[in-house]
């Protein structure tokens, strides 16, 4: 049988059971739920075989427990601690007033364009998407062989290039 494993004593049963009340995060109740009954002395292999997760991931959620408390368990929702910026409307609109004019736009040349006029670094992506939303395409670069065979190429094209097999 494994060793049980202690459990700091941040916080009683009764407040962890409060807290549990309080959230709607399911995982994070799961990870409570855990710290709870091993509190009350059921061992983290039980525990984990009864709520559906590894040993591992038992043992961790004690762990940092017992670093942090029950903050420590929360989820994490990812993305920008900050959120997503809201980038105006009219920076996009301004460019492609500016593309409409001609020459060859790329993603890099738009970013500097709004970098130099609009004193915004806007990621590659996002100028990519907003500029899609306003109906300009993009336009990759295709291959283009440096010595390829004119007459292969030829030949394929005519559908003249048949493949015999033999043994």
């Amino acid at each position: 049988m494994a060793k049980p494993l202690s459990v700091a004593a941040h916080d009683s049963i009764k407040e962890l059971r409060a807290l549990l009340a309080r959230t709607r995060d399911e995982g994070y109740k799961k990870r409570v739920r855990a710290i709870i009954r091993i509190k009350e002395g059921e061992p983290h292999g039980e525990v984990a075989r009864s709520i559906g997760a590894s040993r591992t991931s038992v043992c961790l959620w004690i762990t940092r427990y017992n670093m942090g408390g029950f903050s420590a368990l929360a989820s994490n929702k990812g993305g920008r601690p900050e959120g997503n910026p809201k980038w105006d409307a009219e920076i996009f609109e301004a460019l492609a007033k500016k593309i409409d004019k001609g020459g060859y736009w790329s993603i890099p040349r738009m970013q500097e364009w709004i970098n130099k006029h609009r004193q915004k670094d806007i990621p590659e992506q996002t100028v990519w998407y907003r500029m899609d939303q306003l109906n300009y395409s993009y336009k990759g670069a295709r291959p283009h062989p440096a010595q390829g065979n004119k007459e292969k190429q030829d030949s394929f094209k005519k559908g003249g290039l048949r493949h015999s097999w033999s043994p």
